[in-house]
Order: C-alpha cells, then structure tokens, then sequence
C-alpha cells in the first residue's frame, strides 16, 4: 500500500481536507512508521477548525497530536534508539526538542525554543499512517491497554503534569474546575493524591455525574450557591487550597479568585479564546495567591501509561466516543445531546 487517507489542513477555519490519496511515508534513519489506531480530537483542533486558536502554523499539515498506532516499518538504527519492534504499540510525545537552550540544559524540553510538533509543524495522527521522528520520545503501551485509553495518553499527561505543578498536600481541599478530558484526568490524578476532599466543578450534571464516580467527593454546578456553602463549611471560611482550572472558560478562572484562600493556588492549564479582566489585588493585597501555569506534559507520558494500566486511573471512560475517519467533521463540530457525556472524540482510521 502506497497511499493512505488522511485529513490535510491547508488553513484555519474550514479548511480541513479528507484526501484519498495521500502517499504512505517511508520511514528514515531513526524514524518510526505506525497505522494509526486511535487519534483524539482536541480543543486546539476545534480552535484550528474554526479559526480561533492563537498559533501560526505552516500549511498544508495532517492535524491530530493524540494517537496511538502500532509499529509497520522502521528505518535504519530505530528499533535500536526507541526499543521497538514490529507489532509492537506505541504514542509518542507530541512535543519534538531540539538543540541545547536554556530550557533543556534545566529539563524543560517542552519550552524550548527549538520544537516540533506532531499533528501542527509535522504530520500527526488523522491518517491511517504516521510517522514517528527520529527525535521524538516514544512510549511503548503496555499489554492490555486498549486502544481508548492508549490514545487518552496525551491529555492525562498534561493534566498529571499540572497536578504535579500544583503540589497537593494531604489535608487540601482541592477544586477541579471543568470535565474535559484534562479536567477528567486531572480530577483522577488529584484523586491519587489523597486529598482531604476532592470537589468537582461542570456546568453539566452528566458530566458531575460522572465525576463522582471517577473520584470526586462532591460536584456543583459553578453557581450553584452551595458549592460557596460547602467549601465553607469544609475550610472554616478560609476558602479551598488548590484550584485547577481545566475548562478554558474566563469565568471559571474569576471563580477560582473567589473560591481560594489566602495563599492558596491557582493551576491555569486551559487555552483561553478571551482576555479574563480581573482585580490584580486580589493576588498580592488581599491573598497572596500562588498562580501557576500549565503547558504540556513533560516527563509524564510514562506515568500516564503506567497508572492506566495499574487500573488507578480509568482511561476509557474519558474516550466517550469513536468515529470513522471519513466523519472527521461531524466529530469536530459534534455537539453532546441533552443528559450526553461527551469528553474525547476520537478518530479510527480502521473503520
């Protein structure tokens, strides 16, 4: 087989492509090739499909930077450099570095200033082939994982990232805020931190639902005044100690302010669409508040497997959906049905 489908971006908004006739790429020295077995749609996609998203990227690209595949083909000296061989299934890391800057001589490979991306500046996952790069850092998925939770790698990386970011102690009253599939992981990966009490904050009760079962002690809508009641009662007035800010929304990082106590602290690992306008006194004058920042997923791609496939954390059921390739826009524009729990969608270029 020399071509493959894949969906080709030429631009952003709407200019998204299904072509049919896509040659198959030939792996080179180092390099990886995998069929696509799962490849999740992100809210940076639906940002790129519809013309939102803050980035400039080259075009055209093959979008999707949350796979799963197993191995086909490898170049020369890769089966040596990734530990790989043929049948073997694989995600690699979305985030491509290069060179020695100042961020990787401190570990920090995902804020170099040299980078590749898969599924932006290289071709990612919404095809039937992908090629995994020389340089990329590879993760085999351990026997027994499915395919759902193999592909919800990506985003339970970056939210153990930012659990890890927000340092939870054991008597924290903990916030998690959004049930996305970050929100979702973040909420399980906080859950392993034994918190004193675990509170989820959604808009949708299916979603709380959901919540409660995958860990949460307790889950409100954000305005529903007992969620104020119930932090209350639990902090003796003082006000949570960690916010996890998950869903994007500039409301819910404004309700995180007035949630949090006095130095407590506010983990921001959305993409924001609007500029969020807020009183810079409440961080110093008034609490003294901790706020962190949240960006992809260094060193927790191997967590993220491996507490999958532990059974601490439920992978599967935060990929709610699946679809054909051919449907990719029906899955980026696909809106949940009333009492619908819709976290990932996901792409399988098999069916």
């Amino acid at each position: 087989m020399t071509k493959m489908r894949a969906v080709r971006c030429f631009g952003f908004g709407g200019q998204h492509r299904l072509v049919r006739d896509q040659p198959v790429p030939d792996p080179g020295p180092g390099e990886v090739l995998v069929r696509v077995d799962l490849s999740g749609i992100c809210a940076a996609d639906r940002a790129m499909y519809d013309g939102s998203g803050p980035w400039t990227l080259p075009f055209p690209f093959t979008p999707g930077h949350e796979f799963t595949g197993t191995v086909v083909a490898m170049g020369d000296g890769a089966a040596e450099r990734h530990g790989l061989a043929i049948g073997d299934r694989a995600v690699a890391e979305l985030n491509i570095a290069y060179g020695n800057d100042f961020y990787r001589q401190r570990g920090l490979y995902h804020l170099t200033d040299s980078m590749d991306v898969l599924g932006a500046t290289k071709d990612g996952g919404w095809a039937e082939y992908m090629i995994y790069p020389a340089d990329a850092l590879i993760h085999k998925v351990p026997e027994g994982l499915s395919d759902r939770a193999a592909c919800y790698t990506e985003p339970l990386a970056n939210a153990i990232h930012g659990v890890q970011r927000a340092n939870i102690q054991f008597d924290d009253v903990v916030i998690v805020s959004g049930a996305g599939p970050i929100g979702m992981g973040m909420l399980q990966a906080a859950r392993l931190k034994t918190p004193r009490k675990l509170i989820l904050v959604n808009p949708g009760a299916a979603k709380r639902a959901l919540g409660l079962q995958l860990g949460a002690d307790m889950a409100f809508a954000p305005d529903d005044p007992k969620l104020d009641q119930a932090v209350a009662d639990l902090t003796g007035g003082r006000g949570a100690d960690v916010y996890l800010e998950a869903s994007g929304q500039t409301a819910a990082f404004t309700r995180g302010l007035e949630l949090l106590r006095k130095r407590g602290t506010l983990l921001v690992f959305g993409v924001y669409k609007q500029p969020v306008a807020v009183d810079l006194n409440i961080f110093g004058e008034f609490k003294e508040l901790n706020i962190l920042g949240g960006h992809l997923a260094p060193f927790t791609y191997g967590t993220a497997l491996d507490l999958m496939a532990r059974g601490l954390i439920d992978g599967d059921a935060c990929v709610t959906h699946v679809m054909p390739l051919d449907a990719f826009e029906e899955g980026l524009t696909r809106k949940p049905d009333a009492g619908e729990v819709q976290i990932k969608v996901a792409l399988d270029p098999r069916l």
